[in-house]
């Protein structure tokens, strides 16, 4: 069959994992067969991957299900795959066509509605625009799309719902609200919204141009670390996953160190303080650290690094987290440079000489 070629002709080395998943062996099955080491792979490095023979892995399989068993496994397998595929594709489109209809009734929403809610001003403004049934349906539904919601109102509902007189009484600022100009409020609302969104995308902007390397300085009061100097070193940060050999945080001497990893959970750069996790060797252990940090910058447009650092190990009676901020590297030592040309440095050392001379 031509369409396992791949499978039954290849002549690649492959993991563990991937052999057994590919050609149904288990682990006792691959226990016997020769096997080699990356060469990249060295001490500190943990167990080693097993690398297997493509040729090898199909005789085996060949010997446990007989060539005739081995090619029906393989097709019951493509088979299974393409049911996969279309109930996948099925459900795509189906989830496309309710989007779909989703957003052509969002149409009809009017665009008072559409704007961003900021504040408890631009809320009392929404509920002066809806009618009563456009209200009963928004508190429905965020009920329903939040938990907190339901925590929210349980907290709210016996004052909120008291008379307009005796609410004005409890929250006299809130009522104010509700005779404010709604449309100015959503118009501030907006404002807002717009703000917070060009502060975001700013930050992500230099979140995203943190590549380099960074001088460090802990700020920390600890009298162990007050001061202690390190380096940050990012080669791209791009995507999701970091190269642990040239990546990392260090503050000298192998007390507080760390080989970056991958960004936490779901942090990226558009969080604005990111969260890298970060891995090193402490007393023969592999130890898991996190690294938060953010990139700012100051009145003159110069960017700088803050945040924090926890290795995940240290030393006894040592802080287990250390804030820091920095620079990038070189950019202290050109504020030192004296200013003027070398030209401007000469003349002034000829004006001296001549000022000596003449007494």
């Amino acid at each position: 069959m031509e369409q396992f070629d791949i499978i039954l002709k290849g002549n690649g080395n492959l993991e563990g994992a991937i052999a057994r998943q590919r050609y149904f062996l288990t682990t006792a099955d691959l226990a016997d067969l020769n096997y080699s080491i990356p060469p990249w792979h060295g001490w500190g490095m943990g167990r080693p991957t097993k690398l297997y023979k493509a040729q090898d892995l199909v005789k085996r399989a060949e010997q446990k299900y007989g060539k005739e068993g081995f090619l029906e496994k393989l097709s019951q397998r493509e088979e299974r795959e393409k049911k996969r595929k279309l109930s996948y594709e099925k459900k795509e489109k189906e989830q496309q066509a309710c989007e779909s209809k989703r957003q052509k009734l969002l149409e009809a929403c009017p665009e008072w509605g559409r704007q961003q809610l900021t504040d408890s001003a631009s809320v009392g403004a929404l509920a002066q625009k809806c009618s009563l049934e456009q209200l009963q349906q928004i508190l429905v539904l965020a009920a329903e799309k939040s938990p907190l919601v339901i925590e929210a109102l349980n907290a709210a509902k016996e004052e909120g719902l008291l008379p307009r007189k005796d609410f004005k009484q409890l929250h006299s600022k809130l009522a104010r609200y509700f005779a404010s100009d709604a449309d100015e409020a959503l118009k501030r609302s907006a404002e807002k919204a717009a703000q917070a969104a060009a502060s975001q995308a700013r930050q992500t902007e230099l979140n995203s141009g943190i590549d380099g390397e960074w001088e460090l300085k802990v700020t920390s009061n600890h009298p162990k670390v007050k001061g202690m100097k390190g380096e940050l070193k990012i080669d791209e940060v791009g995507g999701p996953y970091f190269d642990d050999y040239e990546d990392y945080v260090d503050f000298g001497d192998g007390v507080y160190f760390g080989g970056l990893q991958n960004f936490k959970g779901k942090s990226s750069v558009e969080d604005r303080v990111m969260q890298i996790e970060t891995k090193w060797k402490f007393c023969g252990r592999r130890v898991t650290g996190l690294l938060r940090v953010r990139v700012g910058e100051d009145g003159d447009g110069r960017q700088f690094v803050e945040g924090s650092f926890k290795a995940g190990a240290q030393e006894r009676n040592w802080p287990v987290t250390l804030q820091f901020t920095g620079n990038r590297k070189g950019e202290l030592e050109e504020d030192l440079e004296p200013e003027g040309d070398e030209n401007d440095q000469e003349g002034l050392c000829e004006f001296l000489t001549e000022l000596e001379e003449a007494g």
